[in-house]
């Protein structure tokens, strides 16, 4: 069951998150103007929206360039246009691997690495494939090496197809934000799940609200926009 507190890695796979530190310090999301994004399916929340999925079958040498089979399908994952992101909670992206809990840098895609599904069909599972030899230091290496039971984040194609496809969208908090200590695990902080009619996304009464940062102080910050375009260009 889900709480407040509990590790991303301890979230059943596959669900939905938000990058609830992220629309907080870099959108201006406070909780009246995030609840109306999600209940409008806006496209403010673009890169804030991961599927969050596990490994259910490792790569074989014998059957490259399949890296692993996930637990997700394209139908989840917002269409056929997700991709792999670098991670919100990926181990093999800590630090030295560049990616883990860096907000716009979770949604930044390995390079070199395709989604595709099993079957021809939007309810098949995903599978990593290695398309192509990206060179490109480790921000995709660690894909070679993923086993059963690994998690791994989607970036979803469509936001509006993402919250469709899910009753629970789960709210984590980064390492370095509020209480997560830097380098640490990110958490749940709130979470919000459809009404029995499916009109509306209503916070669970756990839910932390997470005011949003001033216009002043992220015009200090740099957007997911202009980070991907800096990285594009490096």
């Amino acid at each position: 069951m889900l709480c407040a507190g509990m590790l991303l890695c301890d979230v059943p796979t596959p669900t939905l998150l938000l990058d609830h530190s992220s629309a907080a310090l870099l959108r201006g999301l406070g909780p009246s103007r995030l609840d109306a994004a999600i209940n409008g399916a806006s496209t403010t929340l673009s890169s804030l929206l991961y599927v969050h999925t596990s490994v259910i079958e490792g790569g074989d040498e014998d059957a490259l360039p399949v890296l692993a089979t996930l637990d997700s399908s394209a139908e989840l994952a917002g269409g056929r246009g997700a991709i792999l992101g670098l991670g919100l909670n990926n181990h093999f992206t800590g630090g030295y691997y560049w990616g883990r809990s860096t907000g716009p840098g979770a949604a930044m895609p390995a390079p070199g690495v395709a989604l595709q599904p099993v079957e021809d069909s939007m309810s098949s599972p995903l599978q990593l494939m290695r398309i192509a030899n990206s060179n490109d230091g480790k921000r995709s290496e660690w894909c070679e090496f993923l086993t059963v039971g690994d998690q791994v984040q989607l970036v979803p194609a469509d936001v509006g197809t993402a919250l469709a496809a899910f009753d629970t969208l789960v709210g984590i908090t980064r390492d370095g934000h509020l209480d997560v200590p830097p380098g640490a695990e990110p958490i749940v902080s709130a979470a919000w799940r459809r009404t029995a009619d499916s009109s509306e996304w209503r916070r669970l009464p756990w839910s932390q609200s997470i005011e949003a940062v001033s216009a002043q102080s992220r015009s200090r910050e740099q957007g997911v926009a202009d980070f991907l375009e800096r990285w594009k260009k490096s």
